[in-house]
């Protein structure tokens, strides 16, 4: 499989954005962690963020690959009328195949939506 050129790629990067997926108005009051959730919490489902693929690795940075899941993630879990997240798994895949190419060319992350409260994410964010 050959990889497209630089010109082909470049004007969907300049639109699309090799950028970190967008957060929406209101995904920034979901907390992320890895701890678990407070037993008072509320499960309310599984959410998962995801960016990158093959095509655009060379020009999208680890650093918005990650940023963009956990984006997407937040935008998921905000969606549910969550403000919890426990995150489960976080993958980053790497191109072995071939060593020409190098760095992460996907972030995904996994998580457990819950609802909390105020009161609880003030005990959550203090921890």
């Amino acid at each position: 499989m050959t990889r497209p050129s630089l010109k082909a790629i470049l004007p969907f990067c300049l639109l699309a954005g090799c950028a970190a997926s967008p957060l929406m108005p209101g995904g920034e009051t979901v907390l992320l962690s890895k701890e678990p959730a407070h037993a008072e919490c509320v499960f309310l489902g599984e959410v998962q963020g995801t960016q990158g693929d093959f095509w655009t690795a060379d020009f999208t940075s680890d650093s918005n690959l990650i940023n963009g899941a956990r984006n997407q993630m937040r935008n998921a879990a905000y969606a549910l009328h969550a403000d919890y997240v426990k995150i489960e798994t976080e993958s980053l895949s790497h191109n072995t195949a071939d060593h020409s190419l190098g760095g992460t060319y996907s972030a995904v992350v996994i998580g457990n939506a819950y609802r909390c409260g105020k009161e609880l994410m003030a005990v959550e964010q203090a921890s």
